[in-house]
């Protein structure tokens, strides 16, 4: 018994060293990152706690792996997947970007050994793995388009959920690109697919859910933002009355997860009744942005870069002993 507390007496005191910050930066580029805080244990077999403390740490990535497999298939397709999911899960290091520990707990009575953990995913290097087992549908061949506005009008019903609102915007830029001759994935058929609150998030910025709605729609670029229309003053004038259409987007490309561009313009149209010169203005700012986007996105579509798998360099600390993913 002694020998078992002078153990646990020594990985206390490791636990934290190791606590110090394991850290993985990005070495060769900037990559996308999702993150999950999972807790995961495992039973120590012969008094090995360091042992059992690694079997933790390879369990909670595993976790976190599977469950941003989850958030992109759902159960249903995730099940359908398993063979070639639990190629993945088997190496979920290859994955991880980074990992801290929250909380670490050795218990001398059930033996077993409990961590939180804090992982962050390289989502690009989930991707192009989903992408070469096949799962993905060819997914790096398919040259289209999704196109998500978020709508705010002062003459429309802006309580709706936004799956079940009429967005003129969007609708103004879908046609633009099919005019151009862009493939685009129709808002229809997707929705049941993808969650308001991941629409939402890639709004707000979120570059890892952008990409998920692109792997989820088969679309390499999506297009999310914001629209507003507002009459520009307090006067009419035979029913007419002067609005203003903004629209700002941000451009992402699935494949590559990174950020294509961003582009915000507006315009402003007077003398026509309120629903057309809604429909004119956001026509016309629509317009303005496609002329910039489309061969933006097209010269995105030309360059196609090496892809490269991240490379893991453990960031090195003095005094701090971090686990190697290489020995999970």
């Amino acid at each position: 018994m002694n020998r078992v507390y002078s153990k646990i007496w020594w990985v206390g005191l490791l636990v934290p060293m190791i606590l110090g910050g394991l850290v993985f930066p990005v070495t060769a580029q900037e990559e996308t990152g999702t993150g999950y805080e999972v807790i995961a244990e495992a039973l120590v077999v012969k008094d090995n706690f360091v042992r059992a403390r690694k079997q933790a740490v390879k369990l909670a990535l595993e976790m976190a792996l599977e469950q941003n497999l989850r958030e992109l298939f759902g159960d249903d397709e995730f099940e359908h997947n398993q063979w070639e999911i639990k190629k993945m899960l088997k190496k979920p290091a290859r994955f991880v970007k980074s990992y801290r520990f929250i909380e670490a707990y050795d218990d001398p009575v059930q033996l077993l050994s409990r961590v939180k953990l804090e992982v962050v995913l390289f989502q690009d290097a989930v991707h192009r793995a989903l992408s070469r087992s096949g799962i993905t549908s060819g997914m790096e061949g398919e040259k289209q388009v999704v196109i998500l506005i978020n709508e705010i009008s002062s003459s429309s019903n802006n309580d709706l959920r936004f799956w079940d609102r009429v967005s003129i915007s969007e609708a103004s830029l879908v046609r633009s690109f099919i005019e151009a001759g862009i493939p685009v994935v129709v808002r229809d058929t997707i929705r049941h697919a993808i969650s308001e609150e991941m629409v939402m998030s890639a709004i707000k910025g979120n570059v890892s859910a952008a990409v998920s709605i692109g792997l989820k729609a088969g679309a390499d670029i999506v297009i999310v933002g914001n629209a507003t229309l507002a009459l520009v003053d307090d006067q009419e004038v035979q029913g007419a009355r002067s609005v203003r259409a903004a629209i700002s987007v941000k451009t992402v490309s699935s494949h590559r997860s990174m950020l294509v561009a961003a582009k915000s313009d507006f315009a402003t149209v007077s003398g026509s009744g309120i629903l057309t010169g809604e429909v004119e203005a956001f026509h016309r700012v629509g317009g303005k942005l496609t002329e910039f986007l489309i061969p933006t996105i097209q010269r995105h579509w030309e360059s196609n870069p090496e892809k490269k798998e991240p490379q893991l360099v453990p960031a090195q600390k003095a005094g701090s002993l971090p686990l190697s993913l290489g020995d999970l």
